[in-house]
């Protein structure tokens, strides 16, 4: 890939992160789409089959080396975000796209904690505002007045803990591994760890289960959109992260709660309430902040 200098790079690195938020975005609507038809943990399975395929194409096409430095944080991060993109869609299943979507990038606060306490970051000052105000914004969501608090809320908050536990570990394997092999043990994991969950969880299974709106033709392409799409998408923000400042490739990527929360709400036509609205600007303000402060 050819490399863009000054303002055509930067602008370079803006189309392809929000572009990368499509993807993301496109992806995580195909897996509410396809509802009941595939179970949650065979989405996980499926996704990570094929991102698995797409990545080790990729690296075999770029002659990229498939070369492990800290294969134990590797694992760490790997089962950490298998567990929270399992839980994400098992969450668009119980509860709604909007409502799961709300949990996993809620993440951003979680994400600073688990930075001291796993890996010895510096605590400062200016960590507190926003994880009170991330904290705050997801007891918006969780319904201040816990009426209506489902398994589904427990998973989706599931997603979100251990996508702070995911994403804290990626900017400490910044250090040693590179992208490409951050994803390809990512998704080996998920792949294992959904394949567990399909074989122990009765309610979990291989077969489609074609309806009328979805034959078993249309279910495979799906799923196929699913994998090539969040395949991109982790291509295409590896990419633009390369040309932009941390600050301004972390605030872009938060594009995709409030585009998400559109489709789901016109597309889907999930319920929309104040309080997810202010819930998911709190969110937004605590990563736009962490971003910014991280950069600095």
């Amino acid at each position: 890939m050819p490399e863009i200098h000054g303002s055509r790079g930067v602008r370079y690195g803006e189309l392809t992160m929000l572009a990368s938020v499509l993807g993301f975005t496109l992806m995580q609507s195909l897996a509410r789409f396809l509802g009941p038809s595939v179970g949650s943990w065979a989405k996980t399975f499926y996704r990570c089959l094929l991102g698995l395929v797409f990545t080790l194409l990729w690296m075999l096409i770029t002659r990229r080396k498939i070369r492990f430095k800290n294969l134990r944080l590797l694992l760490f991060r790997g089962i950490s975000g298998a567990v929270a993109i399992t839980c994400y869609f098992w969450a668009i299943d119980l509860i709604d796209l909007l409502q799961a979507t709300l949990y996993v990038y809620s993440h951003v606060g979680f994400a600073i904690l688990f930075a001291v306490l796993f890996f010895k970051e510096k605590f400062h000052w200016w960590m507190v505002p926003p994880v009170v105000v991330g904290l705050a914004g997801l007891y918006l969501i969780v319904n201040p007045t816990a009426e209506g608090f489902s398994g589904g809320d427990l998973v989706g908050l599931a997603s979100a803990v251990t996508g702070g536990i995911g994403r804290a570990s990626v900017r400490e394997l910044r250090k040693s591994d590179s992208p490409g092999n951050v994803v390809l043990v990512f998704m080996f994991c998920g792949l294992v760890l959904s394949l567990v969950g399909i074989l122990a969880i009765p309610d979990q299974r291989w077969l489609f289960m074609p309806t009328g709106r979805l034959g078993a033709a249309e279910i495979v392409l799906v799923l196929l959109g699913i994998g090539l799409f969040s395949w991109i998408a982790n291509i295409l923000m590896t990419t633009a992260f390369r040309k932009l400042s941390t600050s301004v490739g972390s605030i872009l990527a938060l594009m995709v709660l409030p585009l998400t929360a559109v489709v789901a709400v016109l597309y889907f036509h999930e319920p929309f309430s104040g309080t997810k609205l202010i819930g998911g600007l709190f969110i937004l303000a605590a990563g736009a902040f962490i971003s910014v402060m991280n950069a600095r």
